[in-house]
């Protein structure tokens, strides 16, 4: 039977891929050790057979470093539609509650990138600027979302929360720019690549997330994350990450979000 991965052998892979080792090489030494092979070639990044497939459908856990959580790729890995991550109690509820806080104390209209005039019903939600605070509380939940994820804090644009009551949604729409939005919101730092949210707590009705072209819902639960990438492998904009926030229909939804840029 395989092993799985522990957080000193996590260590010890992500210490000699900074060291530019060969992940084949490694991959080698981790199995003659007696690793599981889905959960290896997914923490050093290799590209998952169909063999690998089964795996990871029947055992689709693999702990990340410092993070004890579980991650829960959604559908086929090897012919992805979408690169979808869901992260159950990546913040404690005492850090929710505090991000709530601070949210609700300085709200905004909400907002979305457009060239022109849009329907004002579009989007209703309130935004606060978390990134523009000056706490060392707030500048620590942006780095634990950076480590986790392993991008440099130089390719995040600042950390946001959204709050919405009932009746407030957010339709259909990418985290990605189009060609017009790009040009007015590029400023030097490229297409948004990776969107990194969490829910701050748990809704009593309504507030999904949805992805309507790959059929995926997911539900608000406190401290839980959904991270996806904008973009397919080839770097080109990936449709299937058209998403929606249902309406809250009972009680209200607070969420921090966090976009990454491709410089």
């Amino acid at each position: 039977m395989q092993k799985d991965l522990t957080q000193e052998k996590l260590d010890w892979i992500f210490k000699n891929i900074k060291k530019d080792s060969n992940e084949n090489e490694l991959l080698e030494t981790l199995l003659c050790e007696g690793f599981d092979i889905s959960q290896c070639k997914m923490a050093l990044g290799l590209e998952l057979g169909i063999d690998d497939l089964v795996q990871v459908k029947e055992a689709p856990v693999i702990q990340q470093k410092y993070y004890p959580n579980k991650i829960i790729p959604v559908d086929n890995i090897q012919h992805v539609p979408a690169e979808i991550y869901e992260v159950e109690n990546f913040l404690s509820k005492e850090d929710c509650q505090r991000l709530i806080f601070e949210i609700t104390s300085k709200l905004r209209p909400s907002t979305i990138a457009s060239s022109g005039e849009y329907d004002p019903t579009f989007r209703t939600s309130s935004t606060c600027d978390l990134g523009y605070r000056d706490s060392s509380f707030i500048n620590d939940i942006d780095k634990k979302i950076c480590n986790f994820i392993g991008i440099d804090i130089s390719h995040g644009e600042i950390l946001q929360g959204q709050h919405y009551l009932e009746g407030q949604e957010f339709k259909e729409h990418t985290d990605y720019f189009d060609a017009d939005q790009l040009l007015l919101h590029d400023k030097g730092r490229g297409q948004r690549t990776y969107t990194f949210m969490i829910y701050l707590n748990s809704v009593l009705e309504g507030g999904e997330t949805e992805f309507p072209k790959l059929n995926r819902m997911f539900s608000p639960e406190v401290g839980k994350a959904l991270i996806w990438n904008n973009l397919n492998e080839d770097k080109t904009l990936n449709g299937n990450t058209t998403h929606q926030a249902h309406p809250v229909l009972k009680g209200n939804k607070t969420i921090i979000t966090k976009w990454f840029r491709e410089k």
